[in-house]
């Protein structure tokens, strides 16, 4: 069943998405979702707001199947902890004191059955989002609430597995709201050190990690200060794009107008898997540059549904997609009437971003605090350097 007040934002909900969606039965037909709907209220009570985060996120994945992943139900409340995976293994990246360990379960329940459940409700288009979004809701009460094993319960107790080998239990209550003193950075974990740079080995390394409109005035201040650099020894710039889940992708130019520059010198871009959305604009630009990519497949699809419209609805927010890119080939809709137009089966046709240089970070190396791509991007502009000057040499004999 489900309470009057869940299902009025709904409603509200599927009326919005069906407005503003540029294509909104794309995956599904309104009827399929109808069937979905009435099986989800006759096998589960939506009554409180995890049960309502669960309900949203199991239909709104199947409104988008692998090409939307911009279209959601935004709702948090964070727990003091972060993970990282690889693989089968999830391990504690926050806090320091537990860094390394292994979360070997939730309520007594295996970890691999809350992925199981997860994958029910979690939205992605490639793999590596898939990877981003289980670790996101991994430290998000209102996920892991709603699951069917946590539905019932007042509190999480994470089992976890220390690298000594010792069993700690970290115990969170339901309704417990944690203070910014005992969160982590949130900006911190998404994005990192952002416009920010160094150099290293003959190479400028400069971090582009998000594109979001609070970066714009770093953004620009660490370009101005480049222009200000001495870059005469500088055989290759090194612009590391991991992390980058986008934002206002217009910000890209001031970072692509400084690189146009200094087109003497190598470009290597690296990538990763949380990369989405704008950041992926910023991948096009880079390679339109003549950037080698290195690094991991990215977390979207490079043609999908995009440029999120937020809904408000009663205090519940939601992001709807109302345009169409395929960037790599400059085409995008914008309206329901253009994309019906001009949409045909080869613009839909997934297409997905593989680097020049597949390198994925270990676990080892993470373990060992070690960056397995940006060591292999050193390592090969090293090589292509040392190439190039010895071919100079036999050249000029």
């Amino acid at each position: 069943m489900i309470d009057v007040k869940y299902k009025k934002i709904y409603d509200e909900f599927v009326d919005h998405y069906k407005n503003i969606h540029i294509n909104p039965w794309h995956e599904i037909s309104e009827d399929e979702l109808e069937k979905i709907y009435h099986s989800l209220i006759n096998s589960m009570d939506i009554n409180n707001e995890y049960n309502f985060k669960y309900f949203m996120d199991y239909i709104i994945k199947r409104l988008s199947g692998t090409s939307d992943a911009h279209t959601k139900y935004d709702s948090v409340s964070f727990i003091p902890m972060n993970f990282r995976m690889f693989n089968n293994d999830i391990l504690v990246n926050f806090p320091q004191c537990l860094k390394n360990s292994k979360l070997v379960s939730i309520n007594g329940v295996e970890i691999s059955t809350i992925i199981l459940e997860l994958e029910d409700v979690v939205t992605y288009g490639t793999l590596g989002k898939r990877k981003y979004e289980l670790e996101k809701a991994l430290f998000n009460k209102c996920i892991l609430f709603g699951l069917p094993s946590l539905r019932n319960c007042n509190e999480l107790v994470f089992e976890i597995e220390s690298i000594d080998g010792q069993k700690i239990t970290k115990t969170f209550d339901k309704t417990t709201q944690y203070s910014k003193e005992e969160l982590f950075d949130y900006d911190q974990y998404r994005y990192g050190q952002n416009a920010t740079y160094q150099f290293f080995d003959h190479c400028l390394i400069y971090t582009h990690s998000s594109v979001q409109m609070k970066f714009k005035d770093d953004m620009e201040r660490a370009i101005y200060q480049l222009r200000n650099e001495d870059l005469t020894d500088i055989d290759t710039i090194i612009i590391d794009i991991r992390g980058n889940t986008g934002g206002n992708s217009s910000l890209n130019s001031i970072l692509m107008n400084f690189l146009s520059e200094h087109r003497d010198k190598k470009l290597i871009c690296l990538t990763d898997y949380r990369v989405f959305s704008g950041g992926r604009f910023a991948l096009r630009d880079l390679i339109h540059l003549g950037a080698i990519t290195i690094g991991e497949e990215i977390g979207t699809p490079i043609n999908c549904y995009g440029n999120s419209n937020w809904v408000n609805i009663d205090g519940y927010w939601f992001s709807i997609s109302e345009c169409y890119f395929h960037p790599f080939i400059g085409w995008s809709a914008s309206s329901k009437e253009e994309f019906q137009k001009e949409a045909t089966p080869e613009l839909l046709s997934s297409s997905i971003f593989h680097p020049d240089i597949l390198i994925e970070e270990t676990e080892e190396d993470y373990i060992q605090g070690i960056d397995t791509v940006l060591n292999y991007a050193l390592e090969y502009s090293r090589t292509m350097i040392k190439k190039e000057n010895e071919t100079r040499i036999e050249f000029k004999r």
